[in-house]
């Protein structure tokens, strides 16, 4: 009897401690566990009372008190083991993000603040945040968990915690109709209790519709179960997803659409990706243990805008840094390796990653290796280059000096940031009879920027002539799409389209039966009178080719002469009469290679 009167006395103690440091920190308590409390003090006290006085009474209270206090101590068992197991439900499908909040979150103040006024509003209180993959949208999520964290948000949000639902882990293991729905319902009531101090992150929200769904009568979703408390702001909430999948699930339920305000989460531009980068600089210094240059993370923000139109800022620029961060460290280690087997032992370094530093160099190199393209840093010789590529061009391309250089000038410009960023560098039609170099000077254009005549895109419309093939080619209009319905990016990129549209007016000019200009103005009236407007008004330039002269042609031979690679007539000739022997030869063992 002294016992239990004990056991039931530090079960009672225990459990008054703990609904008072519950009620104290703002947590959610089971209301049932508050009761059986309350019961219990009054058994106690009644039973102190009855204990102490005298006759019939006392001795009918110490039979019965064995079994009181063992009845009451059972329920209070049962009453706190309900109560850990609802709270165990955002600690086993749920993470807290309020207290693991340490990244630093860099230009998204305003994203932010709009996600905090949608928060504290009283109904409808949930934000869904709709960008490309790859802006930050989680990001913005841990920068609201930052800003709890620090206390820099209104009262009605303090001490509050934001808590990434885990949707997958709800459904994973649910052998039985209504096990995914009583997980659910234990979220939302572990939230609804906390009085708007549980702020619920589910990333991927249009995977609400259908999750826990087994497509039978009587089933329903989480965006079901979800809806009544969304309605009334009874749970605070913040989504995100893609254009694609807001689009294709959420907008498809107006009910649960009304009940999210729509957050546009923009691609930053190169400026702020690069401000974005320099506020993670530290931690990735941390994570490999080297130094990165400033202008280390100025080339990734630019080569990652340039080169890799596939993804969006900031994440193309961050993984690069990253994984040029790895590939430093991996060519150290090589390096000091090679040292080892060279028997340089007094010289290798104990640590070879210490005092390491990631330079704009080795971004370029990840950017090499992603793309395939041979990218080189624009340093003094690099400059050098850009600003003689005409010269470059003409030596290459003769006779064609008005086409050459307004080329030129249009790379020119694009490099030197002046032109509008989400055009191409330029858009030509090159006119003229067949031969003069139309073709040629886009192979040289394609080798002086890219280091290869192979990064040169060429069709031939001649394959798209029917009217229904040409779809395979543009698409849907009025953009440019590829088979799997991807919208290709042309903001790097040079058009060229040639055509000997009116090249007889050229062609008499040249023979004096008209003047040249006469002939460029025939020329121009029926490229007018053959293209739309539509097309010609979004051309830079429409360059005339003019025939080549006769000491043209000799320089042009020269040129291909010695390459090896000279105009057709040239080339059928040199592979009819030298390559051919030549070829003999090696055969017959009579020359070697070299």
């Amino acid at each position: 009897q002294v016992l239990s009167l004990h056991t039931y006395e530090a079960l009672l103690s225990f459990s008054l401690f703990r609904l008072r440091l519950c009620t104290g920190m703002g947590e959610t308590y089971d209301p049932l566990l508050g009761t059986w409390v309350v019961q219990g003090t009054v058994f106690h006290r009644l039973g102190a009372m009855l204990t102490c006085s005298q006759g019939r009474i006392s001795s009918i209270w110490r039979r019965v008190e064995p079994l009181v206090f063992v009845g009451t101590a059972v329920s209070l068992g049962w009453a706190a083991w309900r109560y850990y197991d609802r709270k165990a439900a955002l600690r086993t499908y749920g993470r807290h993000m309020t207290g693991k909040a340490v990244g630093l979150v860099v230009g998204r103040d305003d994203e932010i603040d709009r996600v905090i006024s949608i928060l504290c509003r009283k109904t409808k209180n949930c934000a869904a945040l709709v960008g490309p993959a790859g802006v930050g949208k989680t990001a913005i999520a841990e920068g609201l968990a930052q800003r709890i964290a620090t206390g820099k948000v209104p009262a009605a949000l303090a001490g509050a915690r934001v808590v990434e639902v885990d949707l997958g882990a709800m459904v994973a293991g649910t052998k039985y109709r209504g096990m995914f729905e009583e997980r659910m319902k234990s979220v939302i009531k572990q939230a609804e209790n906390a009085g708007g101090k549980i702020i619920l992150f589910i990333d991927e929200m249009h995977t609400l519709l259908g999750a826990g769904g087994a497509g039978g009568r009587g089933v329903t979703d989480a965006s079901s179960m979800l809806k009544p408390a969304l309605a009334r702001g009874r749970i605070r909430c913040v989504g995100a997803t893609t254009f694609d999948g807001y689009r294709n699930y959420i907008e498809k339920d107006p009910a649960l659409e009304r009940r999210f305000q729509k957050v546009h989460i923009e691609e930053p531009s190169t400026q702020a990706t690069v401000g974005i980068l320099r506020g993670l600089k530290q931690q990735y210094e941390q994570h490999h243990g080297l130094e990165i240059q400033d202008a280390a993370l100025v080339a990734a923000a630019q080569l990652a805008g340039r080169y890799i139109t596939g993804r969006q800022f900031p994440d193309k620029a961050i993984d690069l840094i990253d994984e040029a961060c790895s590939a430093t460290i991996k060519r150290l280690i090589q390096i000091d390796n090679q040292a080892e087997g060279l028997n340089a032992k007094h010289s290798r370094s104990a640590n070879p990653v210490k005092g390491a530093t990631v330079v704009p160099n080795d971004v370029a190199q990840v950017v090499s290796l992603w793309t395939g393209i041979p990218v080189c840093t624009l340093e003094e010789e690099d400059k050098d280059k850009l600003i003689h590529l005409a010269d470059r061009l003409h030596e290459r391309v003769v006779g064609q000096n008005e086409a050459v250089n307004v080329v030129a000038e249009a790379v020119l410009r694009s490099r030197a940031g002046l032109n509008h960023p989400g055009q191409p560098i330029g858009s030509f039609l090159f006119l003229g009879s067949t031969g003069v170099g139309k073709t040629e000077l886009a192979k040289a254009l394609a080798e002086q920027l890219f280091a290869s005549e192979k990064m040169l895109v060429r069709f031939d419309m001649s394959e798209y002539v029917g009217s229904g093939s040409v779809l395979r080619l543009v698409g849907a209009p009025p953009r440019l799409t590829d088979g799997k319905g991807r919208i290709v990016n042309f903001k790097n990129t040079i058009i060229i389209m040639t055509s000997n549209l009116g090249a007889e007016h050229l062609t008499a000019g040249m023979a004096g039966e008209i003047t040249m200009d006469a002939a460029r103005d025939l020329l121009m009236k029926q490229v007018q009178k053959h293209f739309k407007p539509e097309l010609l008004n979004r051309l830079s330039e429409i360059v005339v080719f003019e025939p080549l002269l006769h000491d043209k042609l000799k320089e042009i031979v020269k040129i291909q002469m010695k390459s090896m690679y000279g105009a057709r007539p040239i080339r059928r000739w040199l592979q009819k009469n030298v390559m051919i022997k030549l070829s003999q030869m090696l055969v017959k063992g009579e020359a070697s290679e070299g």
